[in-house]
């Protein structure tokens, strides 16, 4: 323990810049281990509901923006208002200097509420709405993001809500979703500019879609880089460095166990290497198309 102690120190924890309380942590609902399941069918039904619905609606509309494609849509509509949440979430405690741990034990041993219901309600929308549409929807049914929502799903989302919700799930579930909320705008706007193009030849909406298009994956690709590439590093360096410290002294079955330990740090280096993946072909995209534009099929 004596050679654990300085990755134990409190003063290795709480990054510097955070002085003060910045997020309102208190509004974030608290889910105890026997209300999990209960909010993730929430969740899920919440988030399935919202997509007829919304399928419904644009389907009647006159805009041939929303009509042509509606589910789509409607999916990017739902997935921007979850990934919101999840980032607002994430953010609450992440960027609150009393929400840190004060040492690796507390970051990785002690089980956060919040957290747990951030794990429900995200479990709980992949598996019953996320998943199920993008295999339903022909545009949607990109082979690596079903299997990478699959994998959030039944690795860290379920993790968090049943096995170890703690405080490091506040970035690999909450705050690094921020990357993905301008995502969610590109390809809404890059989906509504494809059907005006195709059914209004010329229309003066164009202009005005492809500048909310760009807009959007100009940032889409500047969050990706900060969150996905530089955020991410940082954050599974933490990780390890906390993992390691504790190892010794976890238990050896339950919650916190040395397994469950390793598990999410499997989890978090597998995730990371998949985001410089993403990273690269976002690049190779970027040098061959210039900034702009709708994300491709493969990418």
């Amino acid at each position: 323990m004596r050679v654990l102690a300085p990755l134990l120190r409190a003063t290795s924890h709480t990054p510097t810049v955070l002085r003060v309380s910045a997020a309102p942590v208190a509004i974030i609902p608290a889910c105890t281990a026997s209300e999990t399941w209960a909010v993730a069918a929430a969740s899920g039904i919440t988030a399935l509901s919202l997509q007829i619905i919304l399928t419904s609606f644009f389907r009647r509309s006159e805009d041939i923006a929303l009509a042509k494609r509606p589910a789509y849509m409607a999916y990017q509509l739902v997935a921007f208002i979850y990934m919101l949440f999840a980032t607002f979430v994430g953010g609450a405690i992440m960027l609150d200097a009393t929400c840190w741990p004060i040492n690796a034990a507390a970051a990785m041993l002690v089980p956060r509420p919040q957290i747990r219901f951030l794990g429900a309600v995200l479990f709980g929308e992949l598996v019953l709405w996320d998943v199920p549409t993008c295999l339903c929807v022909k545009k949607l049914r990109r082979a690596d993001g079903i299997l990478h929502h699959i994998g959030l799903a039944f690795g860290p989302a379920l993790v968090a809500m049943t096995c170890n919700p703690t405080f490091y799930y506040s970035w690999f579930i909450g705050l690094s979703e921020a990357s993905s909320v301008p995502l969610a705008l590109n390809e809404a706007f890059g989906g509504a500019h494809d059907m005006v193009m195709e059914a209004e030849e010329g229309s003066t909406r164009l202009v005005t879609l492809a500048f909310f298009r760009d807009i959007a994956q100009i940032a889409a690709a500047a969050a990706f880089v900060i969150v996905r590439v530089l955020g991410w590093s940082w954050m599974c360096w933490l990780l390890l460095r906390d993992t390691l410290a504790v190892l010794p002294i976890a238990p050896s079955a339950g919650c916190g166990s040395r397994i469950v330990l390793k598990l999410q740090l499997f989890m978090a280096s597998a995730f990371y290497a998949l985001q410089l993946l993403w990273f690269s072909k976002l690049v190779r995209f970027t040098l061959d198309s210039g900034l702009g534009g709708s994300r491709p099929d493969d990418l």
